[in-house]
């Protein structure tokens, strides 16, 4: 009789905080959700700016600003930056996400590869909106290996930040301050290369965070549908 007023207490308390935890939880996929609607509208409406040419000599401009600085170390760092943000590098990352928490039974394994999603609207962006490169006489980019290039004529958005952006959504270990730091080093680069605009980095920023929002918001509606599986969530 104890035994079992005992365990219908423990039952009782583990729903009552499951009771508790619920809004909270509610509340987050809500908010996320609603961030990444306002985040991918942006993307939309600056898509739909830049197609104006509406940003042209602002562009020039700030780019002609972050070119002022030069040297062999700031190119060097630069370049290894592109590197790490090449398709191959980042898709083979998202890969290797996917199976180790595909391996830990993680209902959220597939949410690294929604960077492949993001990647796909980026590159059709590029072809829809009539964003030009900037001049290759302004180049300062140096192929560290034969990574693959599509031969695409379109800008917008920067698919580096954009693949980045989505990643770091997914690296909720490492404090926001790095993670946003290492973003911004990033915009930077690829404006001090020359090989975007900076409207074409914030449109990969809105497209990438957007992204890693919608599948947060996602992941996270799955695990409240078996809590058993939040375990280990970022």
């Amino acid at each position: 009789m104890g035994r079992a007023r005992l365990c219908g207490g423990v039952r009782h308390r583990a729903l009552r905080r499951r009771l508790r935890v619920l809004p909270a939880r509610q509340g987050r996929v809500r908010g996320g959700a609603l961030r990444a609607v306002a985040l991918l509208a942006a993307f939309a409406i600056l898509a739909a700016i830049v197609a104006t040419g509406a940003l042209d000599t602002l562009d020039q401009a700030l780019l002609a600003l972050v070119q002022v600085p030069r040297s062999a170390a700031l190119d060097l760092l630069a370049n290894l930056v592109t590197a790490a943000g090449q398709a191959e590098v980042t898709g083979t990352l998202a890969i290797g996400m996917a199976l180790a928490r595909l391996r830990h039974r993680r209902i959220d394994w597939w949410e690294p590869l929604g960077l492949f999603v993001v990647t796909i609207i980026e590159v059709t962006a590029k072809m829809v909106v009539p964003q030009p490169l900037p001049p290759r006489e302004l180049s300062r980019s140096v192929p560290l290996a034969p990574f693959l290039t599509l031969p695409l004529r379109g800008a917008f958005p920067s698919g580096h930040v954009t693949r980045f952006a989505y990643l770091s959504g997914l690296f909720g270990v490492i404090p926001l301050w790095v993670r946003v730091g290492f973003l911004a080093v990033a915009i930077a680069t690829r404006v001090y290369l020359a090989e975007h605009w900076p409207s074409d980095t914030l449109g990969g920023l809105l497209l990438g965070v957007g992204g890693a929002l919608v599948a947060g918001a996602i992941a996270t509606r799955m695990k409240r549908r078996r809590p058993g599986d939040a375990e280990g969530a970022r």
